[in-house]
C-alpha cells in the first residue's frame, strides 16, 4: 500500500475565494487518503498585521476604486524588484517553520505567495511547488520560474505566463476549483418550491456581497422589482444590516436572502445574474453556465476578469447604474443573447477543475492511477 502524501496548501484571508479553493482541494485530497494541512501564511507571520491588511482590502471597495487600482498596478510594476522580495522575506520564517513541522511532499499556492518560490531552490528543492491561479488573469507577483506547475482557468492566463517565459509544459488549463455541489444536476421544480419562487417568471439572481460591495443595491432592486416578467432573488450573504434594509422596502417581486448554504441551487434556476467579477464566482458561473452581467468591476483583477469575459462573449459588463438597469431589462427579454452567452461559457469550461488538479498533482508526486472520486453529472 502506498504511503499517503503530505500536502501543504497555502491560502489567504484577503477575500474569501482563496480559502474556498483551498478547502475544496483539501477535501479532494483527503477523500483519496492523503494528509493535508491548510495554512494562511500572512496570518501565521503576523495575525495583527494580517487583520489590518484584510480590513484595508475591504475598505478599498468603499473608499473608491482608484485607490485599489493604484495599489494593484504599483505592485504589478514592482512585483519582482529587490524591495518587494525583501518584503516577502518577512514571511520566510513562518513558511520554513511550516515546512519543517509538516514535512510536505508538495506545496500548493492558492494565493500569489512568491516567497514559496524564492525559497525553493536553496531550502527545499525536492518539494514540488504548484500554483492554482484563482482569477481569469494573473498578477505578476504570482509568476516565478521555480514553480513546477500552474493550474489556470483560461488561455488568457496561459498566454501571459508564456510571455513571462514560463514553459508551456508547466501550464495546465483546468479551471478554478469550486465546490462539488456545483457539478450536480438539480431538480428545478424542487428548488422553485423550496424558495417559494415563481417558475413562470424569469429569475434574476443578484449577489449583493457579504460586505455590501455591490453599489446602489437598493436602487437596483427597486428598478428590477418593477420589470415585467421578472422575479429577483437578492443574496446578502452574512450582511444582516443589508438584508434588513432591503426587507423594509416591501418589494413585491423580489425575494431577499441572507447567508444561503446551498447557494448552487440558485444558479440552477436563474435565467440571469448580476455580480462582481471575482474569480471564484466567475468559475461557478462557468460551471453552471448562467448568463451574467458583471457590474462596476473594480480595476485590478476584477477589471481584467470582466474585460476577458466580455471579449469572449461570455458576459455583459455594466459600468454604472443606468447601464445595469438597461442590461437587465434587455437580457431578460433576449433569449438568443442568453443562449449565446451560455454557449460561450461552455467554451470556457475545462471540466471538473478540482478533479483535474488533484489527479495531476498526484501524478506529479508519482501516485499511479489517480482515480476521480466524483463523476461529473452536468
Amino acid at each position: 500500500m502506498l504511503k499517503p502524501k503530505k500536502i501543504l496548501i497555502l491560502t489567504c484571508s484577503h477575500g474569501s475565494g482563496h480559502k474556498m479553493v483551498a478547502q475544496t482541494l483539501k477535501e479532494s485530497f483527503e477523500a483519496r487518503g492523503h494528509l493535508v494541512c491548510v495554512e494562511d501564511l500572512f496570518d501565521k507571520t503576523n495575525p495583527t498585521l494580517n487583520r489590518m491588511i484584510e480590513k484595508s482590502y475591504l475598505l478599498s471597495y468603499s473608499i473608491g476604486s482608484s485607490f485599489y487600482e493604484r495599489v494593484y498596478y504599483d505592485v504589478e510594476e514592482y512585483a519582482h524588484n529587490k524591495f518587494m522580495y525583501n518584503l516577502w522575506h518577512l514571511t520566510s520564517k513562518a513558511l520554513l517553520k511550516m515546512i519543517e513541522q509538516f514535512k510536505p511532499d508538495c506545496i500548493i499556492n492558492t494565493y500569489g505567495y512568491t516567497i514559496s518560490a524564492i525559497l525553493k531552490k536553496e531550502n527545499y528543492p525536492h518539494i514540488k511547488l504548484f500554483t492554482v491561479v484563482t482569477d481569469f488573469c494573473i498578477p505578476k507577483p504570482w509568476i516565478h520560474q521555480d514553480i513546477d506547475r500552474y493550474y489556470v482557468a483560461c488561455e488568457n492566463v496561459e498566454e501571459t505566463l508564456i510571455k513571462e517565459e514560463i514553459p508551456q509544459e508547466k501550464i495546465l488549463k483546468t479551471g478554478i476549483p469550486v465546490r462539488d455541489a456545483f457539478y450536480a444536476r438539480e431538480n428545478r421544480n424542487r428548488i422553485f418550491s423550496k424558495y417559494n419562487l415563481d417558475s413562470h417568471k424569469k429569475i434574476l439572481i443578484i449577489f449583493a456581497g457579504t460586505y455590501g460591495v455591490l453599489k446602489n443595491i437598493k436602487e437596483i432592486c427597486q428598478q428590477a422589482d418593477k420589470m415585467d416578467n421578472l422575479q429577483t432573488v437578492v443574496i446578502c450573504g452574512k450582511n444582516l444590516h443589508l438584508q434588513q434594509e432591503l426587507e423594509q422596502e416591501n418589494l413585491t417581486n423580489t425575494r431577499i436572502f441572507g447567508f444561503v448554504p446551498d447557494i448552487h441551487e440558485f444558479y440552477s434556476v436563474g435565467d440571469l445574474m448580476v455580480t462582481k467579477p471575482g474569480g471564484i464566482t466567475l468559475s461557478e458561473v462557468v460551471t453552471k453556465k448562467i448568463p451574467v452581467i458583471l457590474y462596476n468591476p473594480t480595476p485590478g483583477q476584477e477589471g481584467e476578469n470582466a474585460q476577458w469575459f466580455k471579449s469572449q462573449g461570455a458576459a455583459v459588463v455594466a459600468h454604472n447604474f443606468n447601464e445595469l438597469v438597461l442590461a437587465i431589462d434587455a437580457l431578460k427579454e433576449n433569449d438568443i443573447k442568453r443562449f449565446s452567452i451560455k454557449n460561450n461559457l461552455g467554451r470556457i469550461y475545462n471540466g471538473h477543475a478540482t478533479n483535474l488538479i488533484t489527479q495531476d498533482v498526484l501524478t506529479q508526486l508519482n501516485i499511479p492511477d489517480a482515480i476521480p472520486y466524483l463523476t461529473e453529472s452536468i
